[in-house]
């Protein structure tokens, strides 16, 4: 049942989980007038490789730990044996990865993408290896807080990183101006704090211990994860890469990862109204033992796809206005021009989690790193062809094109292991439809009339969420209009 409860602690994990973004959000003002436009496209290839560092230090375990820990929460005992010997893999995890870059690895990113001398070893280099690995530990600990219903702890621990994160950057970008010193090192300090205090309060609360048969369970389930997630990672940051290679300009680099950027809020909303939703969800399923949809559930994901068909041309309507009023180098407007093909994308990511939650709670992750391989090739050759003929509104495309895909390929291989009954019209149509609508009035698009368009998305979705949804609408607008 969906509760009061619930939608307050959906409303913190969303709100916290997209903090990350919004401490990089709000410094972007101060980047983009204290570095160049080229270093700040640099910065994005960086903050790229950290999040590569940060998913081999993790090895997968801040997807695994929270639905292993779903197993062992009802035994005291086998929790403090399982926490304390995750503990110790991912500390062993983190150690092999950071020698493994400092003594080369950053360097294949060069050889693999003809970058020239774009990453330096020494001192951005290693400032990006300490910041990724420290990162993945925080980040494990702060997903299994989620699992933990633990909406309090996760607020200010969070809040703590990011405060610290803003504080640094802002120091260090003014100290140092028009040099990476800023934002590397900005993001380096506070993961160094919040890696150290998620080690202390976990070891803490449940000490460190060795279970070998559980250290097995672990690797097994969460490597098909980490190669997953590296699969993911190149469809959600290779772009970047391709753009320097095929157009060889970093500014390029730069405005293409703004749009990203902007667009981003949606996608960090999105997974913590998932963070949310799949602790609840997979209790039902244990609850019932059920491999089939169910009336209850499918009301989440309801939900979840109404929710993003109103923010989504919601964000894409007010960004190009509001962003001008602190941002003032015209150079990177061009960005406001791909948000609504980038936005478009999301509206199809109901499907995607819709069939990512059967395979993690059946614990069928070795077909992700199939579904994501698909995926990852579609979007090297997609972004690779789409940006040689059309420059970045061609990136623009891949990026839109790729999110269902991966939930198509999903959708395969979850039907293998669970039974599919939806509202066709909630779930299928109505995000086709805010699609096709998209796609068509961005046809029309010119940069004078671009904010009537998206004005007529906003109201076009408005209604059509009103149509579909209307019967669960009123009674709370007379609720509402009641109190």
């Amino acid at each position: 049942m969906i509760t009061k409860q619930f939608f307050k602690s959906s409303l913190i994990y969303s709100i916290v989980g997209a903090l990350p973004y919004a401490s990089g959000f709000l410094l972007i003002p101060w980047f983009m007038e204290l570095l160049t436009p080229a270093q700040f496209g640099i910065n994005a290839l960086y903050i790229s490789l950290m999040y590569f560092i940060q998913i081999i230090a993790a090895w997968g375990f801040d997807v695994s730990v929270g639905v292993l820990f779903i197993e062992h929460n009802d035994n005291r005992q086998k929790m403090r044996e399982f926490l304390g010997t995750v503990l110790i893999v991912l500390l062993f995890s983190c150690t092999v990865t950071v020698l493994f870059f400092i003594t080369g690895g950053i360097r294949l990113f060069d050889v693999i993408f003809g970058s020239g001398s774009t990453f330096d070893l020494v001192p951005f280099g290693i400032f990006t290896v300490v910041s990724g690995v420290l990162n993945g530990i925080f980040k494990v600990y702060s997903n299994l807080l989620i699992y933990q219903q633990r909406p309090e702890r996760f607020l200010w621990i969070n809040l703590l990183n990011f405060v610290l994160t803003i504080g640094f950057s802002l120091g260090l970008v003014y100290s140092v101006p028009f040099t990476l010193y800023g934002p590397i090192l900005g993001r380096m300090i506070p993961a160094c704090f919040s890696a150290a205090l998620s080690i202390i309060l976990l070891s803490t609360e449940y000490g460190t211990a060795w279970n070998k048969e559980y250290a097995i369970k672990i690797i097994k389930y969460s490597s098909p994860l980490v190669v997953f997630a590296l699969l993911s990672w190149i469809v959600n940051y290779i772009d970047r890469f391709l753009v320097l290679r095929v157009m060889g300009d970093a500014t390029l680099v730069g405005i293409y990862d703004f749009s990203v950027k902007l667009i981003l809020g949606i996608d960090l909303i999105q997974i913590g109204l998932i963070s949310s939703m799949n602790p609840k969800i997979f209790n039902i399923w244990k609850a019932e033992g059920t491999q089939e949809s169910t009336p209850e559930v499918n009301r989440y994901y309801s939900s979840f796809t109404a929710i993003n068909l109103l923010l989504i041309p919601l964000f894409v309507f007010i960004a190009p206005l509001l962003i001008p009023i602190i941002i003032h180098r015209e150079i990177y407007f061009e960005a406001f021009g791909y948000l609504a093909i980038l936005g478009a994308g999301y509206a199809t990511r109901t499907w995607y989690y819709m069939s990512l939650a059967p395979v993690l709670f059946f614990k069928k992750t070795q077909v992700l790193p199939r579904v994501f391989l698909y995926s990852a090739i579609f979007e090297i050759a997609g972004s690779t062809a789409l940006i040689y003929f059309f420059g970045l509104p061609g990136a623009a495309i891949a990026n839109f094109l790729v999110k269902p895909v991966q939930a198509f390929f999903m959708f395969l291989e979850s039907r293998k292991v669970f039974r599919f009954k939806v509202n066709k019209l909630k779930i299928i149509i109505l995000p086709i439809l805010f699609i096709l609508v998209v796609l068509c009035s961005e046809w029309l698009a010119t940069d004078v009339t671009r904010n009537f368009i998206h004005a007529g998305q906003l109201l076009t979705s408005i209604a059509l969420v009103w149509l579909a949804y209307r019967k669960e609408i009123i009674p709370v607008l007379r609720k509402i209009l009641n109190l």
